[in-house]
C-alpha cells in the first residue's frame, strides 16, 4: 500500500481546505494561521496535524521541521489573505497583506514540494491585480514550477453552495503539468 502524500496548509483558517485534501486521501502535517480561534477549530478538525498559531513572518524552517517531525512535504496548500485583491470590498492594491504570498513562496523554496495549490478570491485575476499575479507566477516559476490558474465554481463539484474561487495549481518541473478536475455537476 502506498503511503499517503503529506501536505502543509498555510493561512489555514479552521481547516476547510485541508479537510478536502484529507477527504481525497492525503495526510495533513501542519496548519498555520495567526487567528487563535481558527487554529483551535483547525485542531478539532485535524487531530493528527500539528499547528502553528502566530505571525507567519516569524515562522522558520527549524520550527516547521520540529512541528512536522521532519516528515517529507509533498504538497503545500493555502489561501493567502485576499482582502486587498477583492473587487467586492475596498480591495486596496497596495494592501500590505497582498505580499504575504511571499511567505508561501519561501516555504515552498525550503521544501520543494511536488505540487502547490493556492486558493483566493476571483479578484486576484482582475486587471487591477495584474502586477501581483505576475509576481506570484514569476516567484514560483523561478523555483521550477509550472503554474496554471482558473476560476472554479464549487457548485460544479457537488458542493451545496455557490462559491467562485481562483485556484492556482503548480507542479514541480519533471512532474505532469497542472490540471484541473472536470466538473461533476
Amino acid at each position: 500500500m502506498l503511503k499517503p502524500l503529506n501536505f502543509i496548509d498555510l493561512f489555514s483558517g479552521c481547516g476547510g481546505f485541508s479537510y478536502g485534501f484529507e477527504k481525497a486521501g492525503l495526510n495533513c502535517l501542519l496548519g498555520v494561521d495567526s487567528n487563535k480561534d481558527a487554529i483551535e477549530t483547525f485542531k478539532m478538525n485535524h487531530k493528527k496535524a500539528a499547528t502553528y498559531c502566530g505571525d507567519i513572518l516569524k515562522l522558520n524552517r527549524k520550527k516547521i521541521d520540529t512541528l512536522i517531525e521532519h516528515e517529507d512535504v509533498d504538497i503545500v496548500i493555502g489561501g493567502p489573505p485576499c482582502q486587498g485583491f477583492s473587487t467586492a470590498g475596498r480591495g486596496i492594491v497596495d494592501d500590505p497583506r497582498n505580499i504575504l504570498f511571499q511567505q508561501f513562496v519561501k516555504i515552498v523554496r525550503w521544501y520543494k514540494p511536488k505540487v502547490i495549490v493556492l486558493e483566493n478570491v476571483t479578484g486576484l485575476l482582475a486587471k487591477k491585480n495584474d502586477k501581483i499575479l505576475k509576481k506570484i507566477f514569476q516567484s514560483f516559476e523561478r523555483l521550477g514550477y509550472h503554474l496554471d490558474a482558473k476560476v472554479m465554481c464549487s457548485e460544479e463539484y457537488g458542493v451545496p453552495e455557490k462559491r467562485r474561487r481562483t485556484i492556482i495549481i503548480g507542479t514541480l518541473k519533471g512532474f505532469s503539468t497542472p490540471c484541473f478536475p472536470t466538473p461533476t455537476h
